[in-house]
């Protein structure tokens, strides 16, 4: 349980309660990569079911205005990846209204049980509707763990406090993120159902969630009731969004673009392609436990420069003397950014919204930041040149460059009204 502080009667987590809220941070990432192994039997699997469900056949009618051939790959891709991102970025404002309203406590643990049982549903899927509306359900469920997780550490720490559990927390999803991405390829390869049974994992945290966290919401800081006059003040939280959306956008690039890349230009294996985007996740968890030493020095404004520098570098190496052993130098270079961007806006939002409206204000960030994601196929594909490979990433460079002189320049101006209000 949380214990309170009699010098400033601000909660103190203990080490229960952070290991909960770091497992469920990284939990919140369980969606996409443990299932995405498995897309090419179920596409096996349900071939058939494609053209006899009326479901399915609404679907692909519905999309067959978009280039190509709508297939029934098209489709098992858009309900794994695409609908828990759509119902993400639907549900969570709502669940940060509740976790203002509710208390933070409330939010997790139902939402945990949820992502478990809709998770856990595809195991049992036989048809696309049922598949769909576990994956629309599961969107929700990590609307409500992503929201709570991140209010909370903005609840129980403040000041250098704060940015060291939020590097510790970005760290937390990347490891997640490539871990579950392994778990997910080894289970696929006894059944395409096995790898669903994976989300069982949050039945084994919800315990813990139950015992380790306080009901109630902590009294918010005296320097943080001073300097903080706006409960969500409306420039300040637009930069905060919109960085959101651009960093994430422009992150979803590496897992949407670079298998094919490597494919076509080198004939990697799914191993290989499997390695360079685990290298470049693994180089972010380990810079994002220091993003409190970057915070220390600089300002949200002028790390999202270094963010988009960095990506903006390593994609760069790419078209150089290009080779795989290239790619990997440049996923190198680009995971510093990787570990920079989720506590960089995670931080800022907590900075510059009110504690009365802090759940809401993360949710809108949550919802930005899948935004991001559902948009990256979209940004990449006028981008991609058949007859030039490395096309794709010399344009994204070059976006990614003026992007960090932006952000360069919006930094020398000093506009510390969006950096400094609040106690982040």
């Amino acid at each position: 349980m949380s214990k309170i502080s009699s010098a400033n009667s601000q909660p103190e987590l203990s080490a229960h309660g952070l290991f909960v809220i770091l497992a469920a941070a990284a939990l919140a990432l369980l969606a996409t990569p443990l299932a995405a192994p498995a897309m090419p039997e179920i596409v096996r699997v349900f071939v058939q079911q494609a053209q006899t469900e009326t479901f399915a056949r609404t679907v692909l009618n519905s999309i067959s205005f978009l280039p190509g051939d709508p297939s029934v790959i098209f489709l098992v891709k858009f309900i794994l990846l695409s609908v828990p991102a759509l119902f993400i970025i639907i549900g969570a404002p709502f669940a940060g209204w509740m976790s203002d309203n509710w208390g933070r406590k409330s939010l997790l643990n139902g939402s945990l049980l949820v992502f478990g049982l809709a998770g856990t549903s595809g195991y049992f899927a036989e048809s696309f509707l049922f598949m769909f509306a576990g994956r629309a359900i599961l969107g929700l469920a990590i609307a409500g763990i992503k929201t709570a997780s991140i209010a909370m550490v903005g609840d129980y720490y403040d000041g250098a406090k704060r940015q060291k559990v939020l590097s510790w927390q970005g760290s937390a999803t990347k490891v997640g993120g490539f871990a579950f991405m392994f778990l997910g390829g080894f289970l696929a390869n006894f059944n395409w159902q096995i790898p669903f049974l994976g989300y069982t994992l949050a039945f084994l945290l919800l315990p813990s969630a139950m015992i380790a966290l306080g009901e109630s919401l902590p009294e918010a800081p005296v320097g943080e009731r001073d300097q903080v006059t706006t409960a969500l003040p409306f420039w300040p939280c637009t930069y905060v969004f919109v960085s959101a959306t651009l960093a994430c956008g422009l992150f979803f690039m590496t897992p949407v673009q670079l298998p094919f890349y490597l494919t076509s230009a080198y004939d990697a294996s799914p191993l290989q392609t499997g390695s360079a985007v685990g290298i470049g996740n693994t180089v972010g968890a380990i810079v994002a436990l220091s993003y409190y030493r970057f915070k220390h020095s600089l300002g949200y404004m002028a790390i999202y420069a270094l963010i988009f520098l960095s990506m903006s570098t390593g994609y760069f190496v790419m078209t150089l003397m290009t080779s795989y052993a290239t790619s990997l130098i440049g996923m190198v270079i680009a995971g510093i950014g990787f570990g920079l961007y989720i506590p960089n806006h995670s931080s800022w939002i907590l900075a510059v919204v009110g504690p009365e409206r802090r759940g809401y204000g993360v949710g809108l960030v949550t919802t930005a930041m899948f935004l991001g994601q559902l948009l990256a196929p979209i940004i990449a594909q006028p981008l991609i040149e058949i007859d030039d490979h490395e096309a794709v990433w010399r344009k994204l460079s070059m976006v990614l460059f003026g992007l960090a002189c932006l952000y360069l320049v919006l930094s020398l101006l000093g506009r510390k009204p969006t950096e400094t209000i609040g106690n982040g």
